[in-house]
């Protein structure tokens, strides 16, 4: 899942149909005899949350990854950075009771070994985080690395309600300041589809992986 077309990366080439559901396109792709289906939900919770639920009613139910891009809120997470989430939060809401949830740690530590790159938590809210205020109350509140999404922990709780197993990767765009919408133009050309384009070596990790045969099988049918 993703929620800009970019962010899709060179994964359409591997597109065998298309088909619309509840005003949503989504994409079967088959990479080396694996089914994938990839959904392009849009911007914010409440479309992700669409997006995340048609994709399972299609039959999405061994894993869901979420990709695309992210504001660092450290310092040390400069664009260009691959984060992968260990936990993704609601931060609109000043309780965080019930509004976390941590991605799965196999299909995690997978991912990980075919793009390397720093874990923390992604930190998902209905704006953009676009004020030093904002961004250093965020980074204040969360220890370790940590970055701003608008749709990952809406993934995320659907897929858990299902007992579904996700992972998210994003790239750093921005580091979610009053300057971020210019860094974003500037450098979401270039990390857009970064994150997509390791779901190829993604499946194959999964599927040489002795330890992680349970995956192996899931990659059959992980949605993207």
């Amino acid at each position: 899942m993703c929620a800009l077309k970019e962010e899709l990366g060179s994964l359409r080439r591997f597109e065998t149909r298309s088909f619309q559901r509840v005003g949503l396109e989504v994409h079967e792709l088959e990479l080396d005899g694996a089914r994938l289906l990839a959904c392009v939900g849009g911007v914010g919770k409440v479309h992700a949350a669409r997006a995340a639920t048609v994709l399972l009613n299609e039959g999405a139910l061994r894993g869901l990854l979420v990709v695309g891009v992210c504001g660092g809120l450290r310092q040390n997470l400069p664009p260009g950075t691959l984060v992968h989430c260990t936990r993704a939060v609601q931060t609109d809401f000043a309780r965080r009771e019930g509004r976390e949830l941590d991605a799965d740690l196999e299909l995690r530590s997978a991912w990980n070994a075919v793009a390397t790159g720093p874990a923390g938590w992604f930190l998902t809210a209905d704006r953009p985080v676009l004020s030093l205020w904002r961004r250093l109350q965020l980074a204040r509140a969360f220890t370790g690395p940590c970055v701003a999404d608008m749709e990952t922990a809406a993934i995320a709780s659907v897929a858990t309600a299902a007992a579904v197993p996700w992972a998210a990767l994003r790239a750093v765009t921005d580091r979610a300041t009053v300057f971020g919408h210019a860094s974003f133009r500037l450098h979401f050309p270039s990390q857009a589809g970064r994150c997509a384009d390791t779901v190829v070596p993604l499946l194959a990790e999964l599927a040489a992986d002795p330890a992680a045969s349970g995956r192996a099988h899931c990659s059959r049918r992980v949605p993207r």
